[in-house]
Formats: structure tokens, C-alpha cells, sequence
């Protein structure tokens, strides 16, 4: 069996771990590829890991000749199947279909009309072109949560499978928590309560309820700072937004940060604002941090995160419903330690790369071995 996979090589962040977490996974068992579009750190990082990874070589995303290369990249290796990751890849896999007489199959990572939210012009086109693309594949590997946004477009509940993230829950191995504030460049006391959020400067995360939270918090608890780690065209509003609630010495915007087990090392809390989610592999990386959680009730989250038991939950734009249960961990330094551990326990069980990986295996061999293996799915009209 060789698959390839393909992804825009522009990735970061959760899709990048979840690219990488798969393909190391998969390649223990099958032959698997990782084909990209453009150059770059994330193709950098594949190779650096072990994959083995092919450049298609599109110069800007409207060069369509990566359309051919990428038929003959396929039909000249040989790839049984096509998996594709994101909307460049989908659409460039879906018009390199006519004479390519292989399956395709596609991660759907997050709700499509949401992926451009803020973005008028992407928004209008890029989510279009990838909505047209989404209704010409054999099969929908579908983030807990999106499976409503994929059937929306027409896709016969038969084609999709529910995929959990996974990751490697060994336990890390943090540095001395001075040693990894100074690779931070963060200028908090040592006895700081470190609340943090690790995702994209984006209008989907909701950094507003982050800072509208910490703001109702902050004088009830003064050793707590506020860690926004992630970067976006929206940073220079939410740092604006910081300073009207009072919050500029005590929230810290580190932007991208490489190295996520620095950030995670030094955290006492962990959050997710997010008003449309799968499965953030940012509250995976928590969970095997072991740090207490609050997220928004959205998507699959509510998997990992059971309230109450893993972490908290509240309602997504309920500012103070996150404040509350903020309140409620920064004033309690057991409920965080239970919580923690709970929520390692419990992820560690049922979130593992293995799992993953099957998964999409089953998939794999039910388009090659079943009856209608390679059969066309179009359900355009």
C-alpha cells in the first residue's frame, strides 16, 4: 500500500502536528509520501523528522502547472491513493483527477466556511473553490464537530469517518521553570500563575473572551499573568485591547513560538476561547502537560475535555462563564492538580497516534479491497 499525502507546505500549529504525529504513525506500517506544494520550514521539519517528502514545486498558489506535476509525480511512483490535507490540496488534487484513476480521500481538519472568517475576498473565493472540491472525493476522514458542515454539502453520510487527533502522551521532560521563562523572554516573577492560550491570532479563536476573562480576574488574583502565544493579522487590536482592560504589564503576546514545550512547560492553566473547533491538538498538548483546562463547549472538545472531571467548560462567548471558572483554578491549587491528571489519564487512553493512524488504514483498505474500491464520488449536483 502507498499512499500520499499532500498538504499546501504552509502549515503550522495544530495541522502541522497532526500531519507529522500521522505520517510518523503510518510509516511504521505502510509506504507513505508527504508531497507539498511550496518549499519551506514546514517541508524543512518533515525531513528533518524522517519523512520522506517530495516538493510539486507551485511557484504562487494560482500556478496550476503543479496540477500536472502532481499527476505525474502520482501515476510515476505508483500511489494507490491520494489523501489530501487542506483546501490547496484539495482542489489541486480534484483537478488533477481526469486520467489519474485513483482514489482520494480528505482530512476535513475544520468547519470550511469558517476557515476564512474575517477575510472578505478569501472568504467569497478561497471557500468556494474548496467547497466545489469537497464534493468530488471518494472518502471524508472529518474532525469530531465538522461532520455537520461536510453532510451540508451533500456528502452521503457513507463516505464519512469520524477521526479523533492523536499524540504522543510520554511524558515531557520540562526544564527548570526559570530556564524555560528566560527562552521565553518572559518577565514574570517565579511565582507567577501562568494562564495561557496557544492558538492563531484569528477571529475564530476569540482572544477576545481570553482577555475580557482575565480582565475580571486579574485583581482577585495579582501573581496571575496571561500568555497569548500564537501570531495573526489581529494581534495589534488584541494588544490595544489589552491595555483598555488594564492588562499590559500582566498579558504577554510572545507570537510563534517553535519549541510549544516551552510554552506549555511553564503554564498552570490552559484555555481555548474558540467559538468553532475538531479537536485542538493545543488542548491535546496540554493534556499531556498535565495542566488544568478551560474551553469553550464547542466541536469535539468536549470529548477530551469533560466538565468537571478533565477541566471546565463554559459556553463559547460567555465571558463570564470563562471568567468564573478561571476564578475558580487560579484560587485552587488542588482542583488544578486533580483536573490535570485526570485529563492526562483520560487522553492518554483515548487519543493516541495509534488510534489515529487505524483509522485511516480502514479507510485505506476499504477503497482498495471493497467492491466499489475505486469507484468516482461526485456529489456536485
Amino acid at each position: 500500500m502507498k499512499i500520499l499525502h499532500l498538504a499546501s507546505g504552509t502549515d503550522y500549529g495544530g495541522a502541522k502536528t497532526h500531519i507529522f504525529t500521522l505520517l510518523l504513525e503510518l510509516s511504521r506500517r505502510i509506504d507513505v509520501t508527504l508531497g507539498c506544494f511550496t518549499d519551506g520550514p514546514f517541508l524543512e521539519e518533515a525531513r528533518r523528522i524522517g519523512l520522506d517528502v517530495h516538493c510539486l514545486g507551485q511557484v504562487t498558489r494560482y500556478d496550476l502547472g503543479a496540477v500536472g506535476r502532481l499527476r505525474r509525480f502520482v501515476l510515476g511512483r505508483g500511489f494507490d491513493i491520494v489523501h489530501c490535507h487542506g483546501p490547496r490540496a484539495n482542489v489541486l488534487a480534484v483537478l488533477a483527477r481526469p486520467g489519474l484513476g485513483r482514489p482520494l480521500v480528505t482530512t476535513v481538519h475544520s468547519d470550511y466556511r469558517k476557515d476564512f472568517s474575517g477575510e472578505f475576498l478569501k472568504n467569497l473565493f478561497f471557500s468556494r473553490l474548496n467547497a466545489w472540491a469537497l464534493r468530488r472525493f471518494d472518502r471524508y476522514l472529518v474532525g469530531i464537530g465538522v461532520e455537520p458542515s461536510v453532510i451540508q454539502l451533500g456528502v452521503p453520510r457513507a463516505l464519512i469517518r469520524p477521526l479523533k487527533n492523536g499524540i504522543d502522551f510520554s511524558r515531557p521532560r520540562p526544564r527548570p521553570r526559570g530556564a524555560a521563562l528566560a527562552a521565553l523572554g518572559l518577565p514574570v516573577p517565579s511565582d507567577a500563575v501562568i494562564v495561557g492560550i496557544v492558538a492563531r491570532l484569528h477571529p475564530v479563536k476569540c482572544h477576545e473572551v481570553f482577555l475580557g476573562g482575565a480582565a475580571k480576574v486579574a485583581s482577585r488574583h495579582p501573581r496571575a499573568h496571561f500568555l497569548v502565544v500564537g501570531e495573526g493579522r489581529i494581534r495589534a487590536a488584541l494588544e490595544r485591547m489589552a491595555l483598555r482592560l488594564g492588562l499590559g504589564s500582566r498579558t504577554h503576546f510572545l507570537g510563534h513560538v517553535e519549541d510549544s514545550d516551552d510554552v506549555f512547560s511553564v503554564l498552570d492553566i490552559n484555555t481555548l476561547t474558540s467559538f468553532s473547533e475538531t479537536l485542538p491538538y493545543a488542548l491535546l498538548e496540554g493534556a499531556r502537560w498535565s495542566l488544568a483546562t478551560v474551553s469553550s463547549n464547542v466541536g469535539g472538545v468536549p470529548e477530551l475535555i469533560i466538565d468537571g472531571e478533565t477541566g471546565l467548560l463554559f459556553e463559547p462567548g460567555d465571558v463570564d462563564g470563562f471568567g468564573e471558572r478561571l476564578d475558580r483554578l487560579l484560587g485552587d491549587p488542588a482542583l488544578r492538580k486533580k483536573l490535570g491528571e485526570n485529563l492526562y489519564e483520560h487522553g492518554r487512553r483515548h487519543f493516541t497516534p495509534a488510534v489515529m493512524a487505524e483509522t485511516c488504514l480502514e479507510v485505506y483498505r476499504e477503497l482498495l479491497d471493497g467492491p466499489d474500491g475505486g469507484s468516482r464520488t461526485d456529489v456536485s449536483h
